[in-house]
């Protein structure tokens, strides 16, 4: 904006230009340093460094033949499969839907109920994962609750679920440990929509789900935007509790990317293909954030 030929500036941002410059530095700082890391990766993804070896210290320039590798051998594409079923089924399905339906059924409920809810979801978002991954498998083991409360009662043969079901566990396992994001995000959206608004549509004739769907959702379209974003982009990354489940076993039935990168790249030393997984990972976590920016993106 402009005003007598002079660009117009807010007299408090003109005065306050030094500290402004100051309080950025350590956001510079972080960024630069993202950026030197991920420039590092790069580099290496167009090479064969190892982790030991001739190679570690003599490593050379190899062009796309990791990039090639990718698509040629067996284990990524496989391992991307498995990641975006876990990342579907776990976080877009499971933490989403179940995150906004507990919360619209909470919202209007108060109690105990509520509570012993609320503690749980949040138990199993503050547990450590190697404990969270503990309680998991000893719940699914062939002594565990699952084989003791339901299927022997049932006359069956116990079940060891880690090693017949190990992806389904997993994914329940992630819902259960990070619906909790999920719950608090959508009730506080619920708690900023107009029950004015609300009960017009009500009075209009709109039933529930019909005021869901028309009213609700399209006023909280953002925030639903904002945390398919956040858990969509740590689903596809997430490393810990699967591997302290199951190792991205039994075989490679849940052998995400996290995992496959870290047995490429610290298992078998291979640095330079490691990298260019890394890379990999990094463009495709990097498509579907822009994919979730244009849903929040406004009409014009």
């Amino acid at each position: 904006m402009q005003k007598s030929g002079k660009s117009w500036v807010s007299p408090w941002l003109s005065g306050s230009v030094p500290v402004l410059i100051v309080a950025a530095i350590p956001a510079l700082i972080f960024v630069g340093v993202l950026l030197y890391f991920t420039g590092w990766a790069l580099m290496f993804s167009f090479t064969n460094l190892e982790l030991y070896g001739r190679k570690a210290t003599e490593w050379s320039f190899v062009g796309l033949d990791n990039y090639e590798r990718l698509f040629t051998r067996r284990g990524f594409l496989e391992s991307l499969w498995t990641t975006l079923n876990f990342t579907f089924f776990s976080a877009i399905i499971g933490q989403s839907i179940l995150g906004f339906t507990l919360a619209a059924v909470l919202r209007n409920m108060y109690g105990g109920v509520r509570s012993v809810l609320e503690v749980s979801l949040m138990l199993g978002w503050l547990l450590p994962d190697i404990v969270a991954a503990f309680l998991w498998s000893a719940t699914t083991s062939k002594t565990g609750l699952v084989n003791q409360l339901i299927v022997i009662p049932l006359g069956m043969e116990p079940v060891n679920f880690l090693n017949d079901y190990a992806l389904p566990v997993v994914i329940l396992a992630n819902i259960w440990k990070g619906t909790a994001w999920s719950y608090l995000l959508y009730s506080a959206a619920l708690d900023n929509v107009s029950k004015e608004v609300v009960e017009a549509a009500k009075v209009d004739g709109a039933n529930a789900w019909q005021r869901t769907r028309r009213v609700i959702l399209p006023i909280i379209k953002p925030h639903i935007g904002t945390n398919l974003l956040f858990i969509t982009i740590w689903t596809f990354t997430y490393f810990p509790l699967i591997y302290a489940l199951t190792g991205g076993g039994p075989g490679s039935k849940t052998e995400v990317l996290s995992i496959f990168l870290y047995k490429q790249s610290f298992g078998i030393g291979k640095l330079g293909y490691g990298s260019a997984i890394s890379v990999a990972m990094l463009v495709i976590v990097g498509v579907m954030s822009l994919f979730y920016l244009r849903l929040l993106k406004e009409p014009e």
